[in-house]
């Protein structure tokens, strides 16, 4: 890897990786981050089962389905977006203090969610403060995990974000279930509760160990450099594009399932379930792959195979079956830019400044978060209401764009491989 900085910063980072524990208590950080993704990105995750109900009921009259789509899409972006703000917290108070902050807003904003009646009283509670909540709990998660490993560092953060598959698939099912058999306000309520508990232990159990690397949190609220650094804009490069086509995928599997092929509700939220367990198993795999294969390559081979997964399954699927089989594949692939994104990170600009570049990452990824489930359902719109397409030949432009964009994705990080190894040997270990 080339030096990012003078000879001290080298050392620093040299230090760190020589001193990391790569297991001990850095797996009981694993599991408590594991929990933590749990209940923020895997309840966020499920937004897909709410999305579907509020667009097959009209349960807030008056609302378009772009609204809908913005409400999820704000949850995601206003988590990232404020992530400078996280780190100078993380910095100026120890990270577990805005965290706690987090859990409270967090699942405070559910509760109010529970009450909304307009449009706007969703968009502040289920959108905004929940975004702002989950940004306070996951933003500091990453760094803190990747002082505890080294070698073992793309395994171990895979298993972390395993989390998010794993409270989507809980998620997923007791939302579809208590929205049946309670109504939507016991839906919200029931999902903070079980936030509440199983955060509240998860991030008192937490440790970091910046006296490793200087005695602080070692986070830089913002640095505009990794903007324009050689290889990390890469890296962006690959999350604006690889995102674009997760969110899409995600939100929209059940809504296909219903308004494309005619399913049930409860077969919508069992694919979204199914994509979750999917996540459960890809992510940790995608890490242990990665520190056998390289974190680059790995990151860019299961990228390219999500896109491909789209336009070759998803695009053809006209059955429950066939869209079981596209909901594994996506789930396993998919999400590889949640389990990848630290370790590629870490090989690009090292542990050290980890913390700063993936501030300017979460900003980057604000924009599709926000914009591309709405692009998604305007493409469905045009396909049905200009093209005349009914079904699920009306999702066919929006699945194409999906995939496009997982491969634009996957094909952008070869410029990051090539600025680490200093050559264009693909097949290279990196």
């Amino acid at each position: 890897m080339p030096p990012v900085g003078g000879k001290e910063e080298v050392e620093e980072i040299e230090c760190a990786k020589a001193t990391a524990p790569d297991g001990g208590y850095g797996w009981i950080v694993a599991i408590c981050t594991f929990m933590c993704n749990a209940a923020t990105f895997g309840n966020v995750t499920s937004f897909g089962v709410f999305l579907s109900f509020y667009r097959q009921n009209d349960y807030f009259p008056g609302t378009s389905d772009i609204q809908y789509a913005f409400v999820g899409g704000a949850i995601v972006a206003i988590a990232l977006v404020i992530s400078p703000l996280s780190n100078y917290l993380g910095n100026r108070f120890g990270f577990r203090l805005p965290m706690i902050v987090g859990v409270l807003l967090y699942t405070g904003s559910q509760i109010a969610a529970a009450f909304a009646r307009t449009f706007w009283e969703l968009l502040l509670s289920q959108g905004i403060a929940m975004g702002l909540g989950v940004g306070l709990i996951f933003i500091p998660l990453l760094p803190i995990l990747s002082q505890w490993f080294n070698k073992r560092r793309a395994i171990a953060l895979g298993l972390a974000t395993g989390g998010s598959g794993g409270g989507s698939l809980v998620f997923s099912i007791v939302t579809r279930a208590s929205i049946e058999n309670l109504g939507l306000r016991w839906a919200f309520i029931v999902n903070a509760v079980v936030c509440l508990v199983v955060l509240i232990p998860s991030v008192l159990l937490i440790r970091d160990r910046s006296h490793v690397l200087g005695g602080k949190h070692n986070m830089e609220p913002l640095e505009l450099r990794w903007l324009w650094h050689r290889g990390y804009v890469w890296v962006w490069i690959w999350a604006f594009f690889s995102l674009m086509g997760y969110v899409f995928a995600v939100w929209t599997i059940p809504t296909f399932a219903v308004s494309g092929l005619g399913l049930t509700q409860t077969q919508g939220a069992n694919l979204q379930a199914i994509l979750a367990a999917g996540q459960m198993v890809g992510r940790p795999g995608i890490g242990l792959v990665a520190d056998r294969m390289g974190r680059i390559n790995t990151a860019a081979v299961f990228t390219f195979v999500a896109g491909l997964s789209c336009l070759v399954v998803w695009m053809l699927s006209r059955s429950y079956g066939v869209l079981i089989f596209f909901a594994i594949i996506q789930g396993m692939t998919g999400g590889t830019f949640w389990s990848a994104c630290g370790p590629v990170t870490a090989e690009v600009v090292g542990v050290k400044d980890m913390g700063s570049a993936m501030a300017i990452l979460w900003i980057i990824c604000v924009i599709p978060n926000l914009v591309a489930e709405p692009i998604g359902i305007e493409l469905i719109n045009y396909s049905g209401q200009v093209l005349g397409k009914q079904g699920a030949d009306a999702y066919l432009i929006g699945v194409g764009f999906t995939g496009g964009c997982f491969v634009v994705g996957a094909l952008a990080l070869l410029g990051t491989k090539r600025f680490v190894q200093g050559n264009w040997k693909i097949w290279e270990r990196t």
